[in-house]
C-alpha cells in the first residue's frame, strides 16, 4: 500500500491558503493529488484554482488529464481545449488535447491536434509523434472521412487581425459589436482575435481589460460558458468595473441565469445610482426571478432618479397591486412609500 504524506499535503495546502490568487500553488497541489490515485479531491483543488486564479491555462490542462484519467473523455477534451486556446504555443498542451481526443473516439479532430503540435514543437515533436499521426489519419480513413495532408493556412485576414490585436487589444472590441450571425469570415477573425488576447492575457494576467475583451469575442462566438468566465475574471481583478458587470448581466440572463444577472445588475445600480436603465432592467431581472418586493425597491430607486419614468411607476403600481391582491402577508413595506 502507498505510503500517504500527510505533512507534504498540508504544506501544499497552506501554500495555497497563502497565495490563492497564483495558479502554481492549485497546479501543484493538484498534480500531487493526481498522482497519489486521489482524482476527486485533485478535481477540487483545481477548480478551486479556476474560481480564484487569474492565469487558469495550466489548471485546465491538469483539471483536463484528471478527467481523462477518470475516464470522462468529453470533459477531459472540453478542458484541455480551454488550456490551448489559452496558450496556442503550449507544446505538450496541444499533445495531450490530440492524445486525449483519440482516446475519446474523435480521430480527425486527433489528427488536426498533432498537426498542430508538430508545427509548435518542431522536429523532436515530429518524430514523437509522427507514428500517433499515421495511426489517426488511418483510423479517420476507416471511418470515411479521408484528413487533408496538410491543414489549410489561415486566411491572410485573420492573420493580420490576430497581429493587429497583438499589438492593440481594444481592436477585439470592435470586432465583436455585431449583433448578427458571423459569416464564415468574421467567425475566423473572431477566432484570431481570440488567440492574441489570450497570448496577452497569459503574458498580463492582472489586466482586466483583456478578459473583458475575451468575453466578448467569445460571446459573439456563441460561447456563452466562456464568456461568462471571461468577464468574472475581469470583475475579479476589478470589482468596479461596470462595463464587465453590465456584459455579465447580459451573458447571466442569456444563459437563464437570472439571480446571477440579478446580482451583477444589483452591483451595477450601486457603482452608478443615477443611470435609470441600470434600475429599471434591476427591477425586471428580479420580478422574473420572484422576487416582488426587491423589484419594487428597484423601480423606486428608479423613481428617485427620475420621478417621471413612466415605465418604473407602471411596473410599481403592477407590483403592489400584485402584492395587495395576494393578502396582508403579501403588502409591500410601507415606511419609505413611493418616490
Amino acid at each position: 500500500m502507498r505510503h500517504h504524506d500527510y505533512e507534504k499535503e498540508a504544506a501544499l495546502r497552506q501554500k495555497v491558503s497563502a497565495e490563492p490568487g497564483k495558479p502554481e500553488a492549485y497546479a501543484a497541489l493538484g498534480a500531487w493529488l493526481s498522482r497519489a490515485g486521489r482524482l476527486v479531491q485533485a478535481k477540487e483543488a483545481l477548480q478551486a484554482g479556476l474560481a480564484q486564479a487569474t492565469r487558469t491555462s495550466r489548471l485546465y490542462h491538469l483539471l483536463g488529464l484528471v478527467f481523462a484519467g477518470a475516464g470522462d473523455f468529453d470533459s477531459a477534451v472540453r478542458h484541455l481545449e480551454r488550456a490551448a486556446q489559452q496558450e496556442p504555443g503550449r507544446f505538450e498542451f496541444l499533445r495531450d488535447l490530440a492524445l486525449v481526443e483519440g482516446a475519446a473516439g474523435r480521430p480527425a479532430e486527433s489528427v488536426e491536434t498533432l498537426r498542430q503540435a508538430i508545427g509548435v514543437g518542431g522536429d523532436a515533436a515530429a518524430a514523437s509523434l509522427k507514428p500517433l499521426l499515421r495511426v489517426g489519419e488511418k483510423a479517420t480513413v476507416e471511418l470515411g472521412a479521408k484528413p487533408e495532408r496538410r491543414p489549410p493556412p489561415p486566411p491572410r485576414s485573420a492573420a493580420l487581425i490576430e497581429r493587429i490585436v497583438s499589438r492593440d487589444p481594444s481592436v477585439a472590441e470592435a470586432l465583436a459589436t455585431r449583433r448578427t450571425e458571423p459569416s464564415a469570415q468574421e467567425l475566423e477573425n473572431l477566432r484570431a482575435a481570440r488567440r492574441a488576447l489570450a497570448r496577452l492575457a497569459a503574458q498580463h494576467p492582472t489586466y482586466p481589460d483583456l478578459y473583458f475583451g475575451l468575453s466578448l469575442i467569445a460571446e459573439q462566438l456563441g460561447e456563452v460558458d466562456r464568456a461568462i468566465e471571461a468577464a468574472e475574471k475581469a470583475i475579479a481583478i476589478n470589482p468596479r468595473y461596470v462595463e464587465a458587470c453590465l456584459l455579465a448581466v447580459r451573458l447571466y440572463e442569456r444563459s437563464g441565469q437570472r439571480g446571477r444577472a440579478a446580482e451583477r445588475c444589483q452591483k451595477v445600480s450601486e457603482l452608478r445610482p443615477q443611470w435609470l436603465d441600470v434600475h429599471l432592467r434591476l427591477g425586471h431581472l428580479l420580478r422574473e426571478d420572484g422576487r416582488p418586493h426587491e423589484a419594487a425597491a428597484a423601480y423606486r430607486r428608479a423613481l428617485e432618479v427620475d420621478k417621471r419614468c413612466a415605465e418604473a411607476r407602471r411596473r410599481l403600481d403592477d407590483i403592489e397591486s400584485a402584492l395587495a391582491a395576494a393578502g396582508p402577508s403579501g403588502r409591500p413595506a410601507q415606511e419609505g412609500g413611493r418616490a
